[in-house]
């Protein structure tokens, strides 16, 4: 009989029901998040570097023009594929043989073709990419060129190096 009486006395005034519920959430919200526990953890985390791979050079000769007198100095066309899956400058060019030509001894012997060296380059590479750079005056023909030597295609053994 107590527990009616209570209740009807609370029910005859809403504002007191609505303080009581409200009340009641609130107690209620504060059990659950007083019950939760908090947890940490330690260890590591890993990450792996990419193994890069050299660059690769290209038979360009299909993309160079005649150019080179005797006396005088030419392009050279360096076609080159990076197949790593990040971007690469390429910041030097440099010889590492003798040049031959296509011609054979007739112009070889003569010695008529030399490199320069080609240093502080800043030459873009894309990951994955293949491009022919070219080299404005990197190749010069002595004026002891011989007849044989004209329409040759020169090929000079090189070597590139590149930055990330």
């Amino acid at each position: 009989m107590r527990v009616r009486t209570s209740l009807a006395i609370v029910a005859a005034d809403r504002r007191k029901l609505l303080l009581a519920l409200s009340a009641a959430s609130i107690v209620i919200a504060a059990g659950v998040t007083f019950g939760s526990w908090a947890v940490t953890g330690t260890g590591n985390g890993y990450s792996k570097a990419v193994t890069s791979s050299n660059l690769t050079l290209n038979d360009a000769s299909a993309s160079t023009v005649g150019d080179l007198v005797p006396g005088g100095t030419g392009n050279v066309k360096v076609s080159v594929t990076n197949p790593n899956p990040f971007a690469v400058t390429i910041t030097s060019v440099t010889s590492t043989g003798s040049i031959t030509s296509d011609v054979g001894a007739a112009c070889d012997s003569s010695s008529p073709l030399s490199f320069t060296d080609q240093t502080g380059l800043s030459l873009a590479l894309g990951a994955g990419a293949t491009t022919t750079f070219t080299l404005s005056g990197a190749a010069a023909m002595s004026v002891g060129a011989v007849t044989a030597c004209q329409g040759a295609v020169f090929t000079i053994p090189v070597s590139v190096a590149a930055t990330t």
